[in-house]
């Protein structure tokens, strides 16, 4: 079985997934081979895994490789899926990871050390350039703040859906391009089939994303309440700015530190990051 042939099984079991698609990432991480799931065979899974399993199988069609395979050699970014050594392991330990990530440009280990950041107003901007200056990769579900911890001399993963399009994902005024090279390369990362346009859909599953690559989350807006919940759930630590009204319901079952400024932040996040790093392998 070639590495091809496994990827493509892991996107034909994945396009005959009905829901949410992290149930079937799991199952194809622990039967360890997509190949043989899609031929039926199911051994060593439990009973819930075996029944999803089962299912997923059973609205392959026939070609579905053929055509998994087909999109693969037709995509110009790099393919990672959950079998793959490459896989991001901060994503990996998320219980909602992904079956599969479409990458412009290359993921790195040191991007353990990282920060995800909401939105792309001024403050979340600001944030993107002292984290990357503090040597920490900034991920992102906008270009703008991207490009923020790029011309910071930083590095940034940013993270949406991939109309073929990557100089208006990482692009705008702030600059940074896929795949640069060196401390100020921004990554696109997409979790959708190529092509995909923006929905209400893609911006959650962008979200989980955002922050299940990251070792965790600075969150700005009155808004975010749910994007620091799913943090949460993920195990990420939240950072959060002062005032914001939902800090104080999710605050009191740990994991939230509201900072003061945009340096405490860094500071803060530095720590928080080399003191995980012996157990998060990106």
């Amino acid at each position: 079985m070639s590495v091809t042939e496994e990827q493509a099984a892991v996107l034909a079991l994945t396009r005959a997934t009905a829901g949410p698609w992290h149930h079937t990432a799991r199952v194809v991480e622990a039967r360890g081979s997509a190949l043989r799931l899609a031929r039926g065979d199911l051994g060593g899974l439990g009973e819930h895994d075996r029944a999803h399993a089962a299912r997923v199988v059973a609205r392959l069609r026939p070609g579905d490789l053929g055509r998994a395979e087909a999109l693969i050699a037709a995509c110009p970014a790099a393919l990672v899926t959950v079998l793959d050594d490459g896989y991001p392991g901060n994503l990996a330990c998320a219980h909602n990871l992904q079956p599969f990530l479409w990458v412009r440009g290359r993921l790195g280990i040191g991007d353990h050390r990282s920060v995800a950041v909401t939105g792309d107003a001024p403050g979340a901007r600001a944030a993107a350039r002292a984290l990357a200056a503090a040597g920490l990769t900034v991920v992102c579900d906008a270009p703008r703040t991207a490009g923020a911890a790029a011309t910071a001399g930083g590095r940034a993963i940013v993270v949406g859906p991939d109309d073929g399009r990557p100089e208006a994902l990482v692009g705008g005024p702030d600059g940074g391009r896929p795949g640069a090279g060196g401390p100020t390369a921004v990554v696109a990362v997409s979790p959708f089939w190529p092509g995909t346009a923006a929905t209400a859909r893609t911006r959650a599953v962008t979200g989980l994303v955002t922050s299940g690559l990251a070792a965790a989350l600075y969150v700005t807006g009155d808004g975010d309440g749910e994007r620091a919940a799913m943090a949460l759930s993920q195990g990420k630590h939240v950072f959060a700015a002062p005032g914001l009204p939902w800090t104080p319901r999710l605050a009191y079952r740990g994991g939230v530190t509201v900072v003061a400024g945009i340096d405490e932040l860094a500071r803060q996040a530095v720590n928080l990051v080399d003191v995980t790093r012996l157990t998060t392998v990106f």
